[in-house]
């Protein structure tokens, strides 16, 4: 696997991990589990961000190389 592929599926495995996060804020009916779920949820968003930017990245550079 290229770093680009490890990148992408990397991006992906964040998504799903945020959304079980989401899941399990909205199954469970303890409040403190609930708040603290919602909370790593939200600190995906971050990761998710950084992610995007890294793909878009490495996407442009792989084209200005293919360009030269």
């Amino acid at each position: 696997m290229t770093v680009f592929s490890n990148v992408k599926g990397t991006l992906a495995a964040a998504k799903t991990i945020q959304a079980e996060f989401s899941r399990l804020a909205e199954s469970t009916s303890d409040d403190n589990a609930k708040r603290i779920f919602h909370e790593c949820m939200e600190d995906m968003d971050s990761v998710i961000y950084e992610l995007n930017h890294r793909v878009e990245f490495m996407k442009a550079e792989e084209q200005q190389y293919r360009n030269s």
